[in-house]
């Protein structure tokens, strides 16, 4: 029977309201977003077979555009190999006739290392043209077979054996295939589809008849779009499995699927779903086929039993990765943690992703909690739970004092539990709710679209010494319960920090990166930054290659995208392969570095029509050099460095290294790359003539913008007359290409506020009197101070020694020296001058005070 799993109404409803709102901001960035160029980029669609047995070698075929000639296949995992089938050479012409063009390669021979732990990896093509996006590559450890058509109806149901993987597809809308196997009496059979898992767009469709034609269970949405059902015979015999798209209005050779009946083990759940990083702790495994594991009374899923197990987990001691090789959507991608698998006498199961809890944790204690009587916590610590009944509701109850501050963040969704948690925060007895969560309205990119369930973070400052009641549950909890109804609760106080994701620059569909001889590539970083962390995050890339290079670029304060750029020499030979990059920022005195994480657009969407295409986070950044493109552009800035609201001017040259390009070339920025003011050209296009090879762009810089480094990356896309075949019509394409990166370093019109006990000081004739000037310290800034007094023309009597606040300081004694025979009465506009250098510029901070002479 279907499962109750309501996730995929619930993000069509979501998808619906968030995308109202981000058509809404993005209605003016719309037409002025990087094109996508038409030169040719490989594009891989499809492989088939998705996957193969550890320890065979498997034959695979390719799908996708500009595929011509592929060099090689690479795979995440390195011991992963394959080999191109080259075909035959076609039938030599009839005399007279033209020779038919070589055959390409469409095939490989893809061997799988013994050693190659199970799991989904990624596989891309190499040709002349670059590297391709990824696609999901399986490796699993039963026999796998290809579907044979025709299985489109019960008479022609494709026989295979138990413990087998069929890789196949829904080839059109009404395509519905039919597997048959034997099994026996009392053996616990599971029917798992892929679909979404392994880039597929098929919606999958799952049912389970016996011999007789009764259906015995279906399901679909078990996770995202992949399928599961779950059944155990009464009697030795025949079953059929019915897969289909389950709306029956789809179907292409895009619409894959890996179909596994077996008797592995599957997981359900974890509990706790968090562990410390490096502390052994014992978790409960709740599944289907668990070895040692027995059907527990009252446990269930989708109304069929589940086991569970105890078993020790020790999580790796860096808590700052992620390691999982099943399906990760955008939302995942500020997680950390790593896989956990278990096996039985059949095989591995699937993966379950373990999380790092960054405080101390506790455990749901399964008891009946009431406000009455709840868990007793101490804060700061992480909770790890689960709703495993009917209308379960959490109650947690912990001790805070007066003016202490915070987070408290629930995760559900993100940890992949088909969840509609929230949470309610309230007095000590229960009487006065402070808060209930809201809905999270945080995302990140619409490229990489991180919506989801989760509530919104609450940052709680204790109003009182006292308890506090927090209440967690779900809002299907009425009818929706069990192991995988699990989640997360964060109390922490502030815990700065950053995580990257990387991906190509196409805004709207599949793409790989690459690199022209003598160009520049962009690369689009984006940055979850959490709970205050607002400094630029500066960027570095290992494992480039000779001939590459990524001048110093980074993220600026509170911006959450930027370009990175690449570059490359004239004469970098051709490559292709994995990079890093890294992030590092300063926040606090405290330094804080993680890698980046790799994402990619799986399916391709109308450009321009703000609506987010689907996308995950792939495992490898990968980039390809190839040789020189149309036309690269160079450019440099008059002013590097500028205070607030001082205005500068890029300067853009354009080398044309096509014979075909005859026409102008427009450039401009990108407006998602920037923050929010900081204007070039007004964020409009410079078209460069024909006969002209140079522009000049104004940069607008905001008297606002947080002080900070900037890069800036111009695109330029024009029209070329281009056929892959040099013999065939040459058609016009649009050709984009980047420019090197501009750094623009905005400095700040003040790094201190300055303040004195009055503006009008009283000072006597004949003596000398203390001033003091107090500063209190902007954008973190330690350095001194040259301290000195300006009089006006028509002040000759009054005298101020310079002195320097030395760095750590905040004041100044300003010593007014009056000559005895000055007359009394009031010296007007004086001025104080503090000059700070500030990344070796100076900057003046000025106030008034007038001087009133006594006897």
């Amino acid at each position: 029977m279907p499962t109750r799993n309501p996730r995929a109404r619930a993000q069509y409803v979501s998808f619906a309201l968030a995308l109202a709102g981000a058509l809404a901001v993005n209605q003016a960035a719309l037409g002025q977003a990087t094109p996508e160029g038409a030169q040719p980029m490989p594009r891989l669609l499809t492989v088939i077979p998705l996957g193969g047995k550890i320890g065979t070698s498997v034959e695979v075929t390719l799908g996708g555009t500009d595929l011509e000639d592929p060099e090689k296949l690479l795979f995440s995992h390195p011991g992963i190999k394959a080999e191109p089938i080259i075909p035959p050479d076609p039938p030599a012409p009839a005399p007279g006739k033209p020779a038919p063009p070589k055959p390409s390669v469409t095939k490989f021979k893809v061997t799988i290392p013994a050693d190659a732990p199970v799991g989904i990896y990624d596989v891309r093509v190499a040709n002349k043209w670059g590297v391709s996006n990824p696609r999901g590559f399986v490796v699993g450890d039963v026999n796998e077979v290809l579907e044979k058509e025709p299985n489109n109806d019960v008479l022609e149901a494709q026989r295979v054996e138990l413990n087998t993987t069929i890789n196949g597809s829904i080839a059109a809308p009404t395509d519905v295939d039919y597997f048959v196997f034997a099994a026996k009496k009392d053996q616990r059979v599971l029917v798992s589809c892929l679909a979404s898992s392994v880039d597929s767009r098929l919606h999958a469709g799952l049912e389970v008849y016996d011999a007789k034609g009764k259906l015995i269970t279906s399901n679909r949405n078990y996770n995202h779009y992949d399928a599961l059902c779950d059944f155990t015979p009464a009697a030795d015999g025949d079953f059929l499995v019915r897969l289909f798209e389950f709306t029956h209005t789809q179907g292409t050779p895009e619409h894959f699927y890996r179909l596994t009946i077996g008797t592995a083990p599957w997981i359900e759940s974890v509990h706790p779903c968090a562990l410390e990083p490096g502390k052994p702790t014992q978790v409960t495994v709740y599944g289907r086929n668990l070895p040692g594991g027995k059907p527990e009374p009252g446990l269930s899923s989708d109304d069929v039993p589940l086991e569970k197990i105890n078993v020790t987990v020790t999580p790796p001691a860096d808590g700052s990765q992620l390691n999982y090789s099943g399906f990760l959507p955008p939302p995942a991608a500020q997680l950390d943690g790593f896989e956990y698998r278990i096996k039985n006498d059949t095989g591995w199961s699937n993966p379950f992703l373990l999380t790092f809890a960054h405080a101390p944790l506790v455990v749901d204690n399964d008891a009946v909690k009431t406000p009455e009587m709840p868990q007793a916590i101490t804060v700061p610590c992480e909770i790890a739970g689960h709703l495993e009944k009917a209308r379960d509701r959490d109650w947690y109850q912990f001790s805070a004092k007066k003016g202490e501050t915070y987070n408290i963040e629930l995760l559900s969704d993100r940890l992949g539990a088909p969840a509609f948690m929230y949470f309610q925060l309230k007095n000590g007895d229960g009487k006065q709710a402070i808060m209930e969560s809201a809905d999270s309205q945080d995302m990140l990119n619409l490229k990489f679209y991180t919506r989801n369930e989760d509530p919104q973070p609450f940052k709680f400052t204790v109003p009182a010494d006292g308890k506090y009641l927090l209440l967690v549950s779900s809002r299907t909890a009425e009818r929706v319960f069990g192991p995988r109804q699990y989640y997360r609760v964060r109390i922490t106080p502030d815990q700065p920090d950053f995580q990257l994701v990387v991906m190509a620059y196409a805004e709207s569909r599949p793409d790989g990166s690459v690199l022209g001889q003598g160009g520049s590539q962009k690369l689009d970083v984006f940055a979850w930054r959490h709970e205050g962390l607002n400094s630029e995050i500066a960027l570095s890339v290992e494992g480039l290659p000779p001939g590459i290079s990524c001048p110093p670029q980074s993220i600026g304060p509170n911006q959450r995208q930027a370009p990175l750029v690449l570059s490359a020499t004239t004469d970098a030979a051709a490559w292709t392969g994995a990079i890093k990059i890294k992030g590092a920022a300063t926040f606090r005195g405290q330094k804080i570095e993680h890698e980046a994480r790799s994402g990619t657009i799986v399916w391709p969407v109308q450009p321009g029509q703000g609506i987010p295409p689907m996308s995950r986070l792939d495992r490898q950044i990968v980039l390809a050099v190839r040789e020189k493109p149309a036309f690269t552009m160079t450019t440099s800035i008059d002013k590097p460095m500028v205070i607030q609201g001082t205005p500068a001017q890029i300067t853009v040259k354009v080398a044309r290294n096509s014979p075909e390009l005859k026409n102008p070339i427009a450039v401009q920025v990108s407006p998602t790359d920037l923050p929010q003011g900081l204007l070039v050209n007004n964020n409009q296009p410079v078209n460069i003539a024909a006969d002209k090879n140079d522009a000049t762009l104004p940069v607008a810089v905001p008297p606002g913008i947080l002080p900070g480094t900037y890069t800036i990356v111009l695109h330029g896309s024009t029209q070329i007359p281009f056929n892959k075949d040099p013999k065939g019509q040459k058609q016009p394409l649009n050709f984009v290409e980047f420019s090197t990166p501009v750094t623009l370093n905005v400095l700040p019109k003040s790094v201190a506020a300055l303040a004195l006990p009055n503006l009008a000081a009283t000072a006597k004739a004949g003596a000398t009197t203390d001033y003091v000037l107090k500063l209190t310290r902007q954008f973190d800034y330690e350095g001194e101070f040259k301290v000195e007094v300006v009089l006006p023309a028509a002040v000759k009597d009054v005298s101020v020694a310079a002195v320097t606040v030395p760095p750590g300081q905040n004041e100044a004694k300003l010593a007014i020296a009056i000559p005895a025979d000055a007359p009394p009465g009031n010296r007007a506009d004086l001025v104080v001058k503090a000059t700070a250098m500030y990344h070796g510029m100076p900057i003046v901070h000025e106030v008034k005070f007038n001087v009133n002479v006594v006897k």
